[in-house]
C-alpha cells in the first residue's frame, strides 16, 4: 500500500508541475488596456509580461500610419501609461499601438476603434 500512495503522490507532484510551466508559458507576453479618460482624453495602459530583462520599442500611429509617438523601454514587467492628445473620439479611432520585442523580432500589434452602446433601462418601483 506504501508503494501505491508514493506513486499516486509522485503522479500529482509532476502533473502540478508541468501544469503550471505550461499554463507560464501561455501568457501574453504584452497587453494593452483603457483605463479611462484624463481632461477628455483617453488613457491606455500597456503592460509588458515578461519575465526577463528584455527591450521592447513602442510606436504609436495613427489612422493614417504617421508615427505619433515612439520609445525604446528595457527591463521586466514594464508598466506604461499613454495619454492620446486628441478631444474628439473620431480622431482616436484607428490609433495603432506596435510593440516589439528587439531580441525575438516579434511585433504586436493593438488598434483603437470606437463602439458606442445605448443603454435603456426600465426601472419599475413600488409607490
Amino acid at each position: 500500500m506504501s508503494i501505491k500512495m508514493t506513486a499516486i503522490a509522485l503522479t500529482a507532484v509532476f502533473t502540478m508541475g508541468i501544469s503550471q510551466h505550461s499554463f507560464a508559458e501561455t501568457g501574453t507576453a504584452a497587453e494593452l488596456v483603457f483605463i479611462g479618460n484624463n481632461d477628455n482624453a483617453p488613457v491606455f495602459q500597456l503592460n509588458l509580461n515578461n519575465a526577463e530583462n528584455g527591450e521592447f520599442v513602442v510606436t504609436i500611429k495613427d489612422a493614417s500610419d504617421k508615427v505619433l509617438y515612439s520609445e525604446k523601454l528595457s527591463g521586466e514587467k514594464i508598466t506604461r501609461r499613454y495619454k492620446l492628445d486628441a478631444e474628439e473620439s473620431e480622431l482616436i479611432a484607428g490609433t495603432t499601438f506596435e510593440i516589439t520585442n528587439k531580441a525575438t523580432n516579434e511585433t504586436s500589434v493593438y488598434r483603437i476603434d470606437k463602439k458606442t452602446k445605448v443603454i435603456q433601462e426600465v426601472v419599475v418601483a413600488k409607490l
